[in-house]
């Protein structure tokens, strides 16, 4: 759980207040996020459209018949695949570990759950992937630096670039899409890491 590992420096210091800031924040996620990440929804586990979720398609342009097929027919004579087809957008997943989850989107191309609720054009274009440090305020992993300008900024880690680099290229970084929660008021931001942070 991330409340057993967040360093004492960091741990709230007002135990009410807390306990207030996450109640908040539960109220949020369920107004929120629930539909889509909640046990028991209805719409966990079904493929969400490309044209509601607007992130990335060059997942589901490369997942093609064929290798959907061809997945279905690995196994052994204990298991066997068989369930792959060809959708139109990508799975509601329930949150549970998210904080221990990151980078975020189906592409990894999002870095902390604080960017992932900012706008797209707000979000890091460039940055270092790879760390096991947790970052405890923004939730997710240590970017390094955030829009370095190329792998020399990064040192050991992995230089991640959303932008592509003609106009027509498409890399499948795109860190677009996923508006929800995008619009709350930053209070309420706050509240719902906080709140995330417990599952």
């Amino acid at each position: 759980r991330y409340l057993d590992r967040i360093p004492d420096s960091l741990r709230a210091t007002d135990g009410v207040g807390y306990a207030a800031q996450v109640e908040r924040g539960r109220a949020i996620f369920a107004s929120q996020c629930a539909d889509c990440h909640a046990p028991g929804s209805l719409r966990v586990g079904r493929v969400e459209p490309l044209t509601d979720l607007g992130t990335d398609d060059a997942r589901l342009k490369d997942f093609t018949p064929q290798l959907a097929a061809a997945l279905n027919q690995i196994g052994t004579h204990e298991w066997k695949l068989r369930n792959f087809k060809v959708q139109n957008g990508y799975v509601n997943n329930l949150l549970d570990g998210i904080w221990l989850r990151g980078p975020y989107l189906h592409n990894g191309s999002v870095p902390t759950l604080r960017d992932l609720l900012n706008d797209p054009k707000d979000r890091p274009k460039t940055f270092c992937r790879g760390s096991d440090v947790i970052n405890w305020k923004d939730v997710g992993f240590d970017a390094g630096p955030l829009n370095p300008a190329g792998p020399g900024d990064c040192g050991a880690l992995f230089f991640y670039d959303t932008r592509p680099k003609k106009p027509d290229e498409d890399t499948g970084n795109r860190n677009d899409g996923h508006f929800y929660g995008t619009g709350l008021p930053a209070a309420d931001k706050e509240a719902l890491l906080e709140f995330l942070k417990t599952l």
